[in-house]
């Protein structure tokens, strides 16, 4: 199960926002809805962060630009959980 935390889907919002009046709105809806997707087919997808010692779970940094998002997994529980706000990243220009 994927549980957003109230605070992180007002952020989303929030980033949503952002990102349009960037001009980085359609890569940001990509983005998110591919980590809406991964979080539930296999949310380890990312980089490990912190070994949860209070229940077993794992902390992981996922990045799919140009949003970034960290996470708790707790297999045991068939768990994903987004608690901290997640960021918008700065766009990637290109170079010549």
């Amino acid at each position: 199960m994927l549980v957003y935390s109230e605070a992180v889907e007002r952020h989303l919002r929030e980033l949503t926002d952002a990102a349009v009046a960037r001009g980085d709105g359609p890569s940001f809806a990509v983005a998110l809805a591919e980590f809406r997707r991964l979080l539930r087919l296999y949310p380890q997808f990312g980089d490990p962060q912190i070994d949860l010692t209070a229940m077993p779970g794992v902390v992981y940094q996922g990045i799919i630009r140009p949003l970034s998002m960290r996470y708790g997994v707790f297999e045991d529980r068939r768990l994903v959980f987004c608690i901290a706000p997640p960021v918008l990243l700065p766009m990637v220009t290109p170079t010549n």
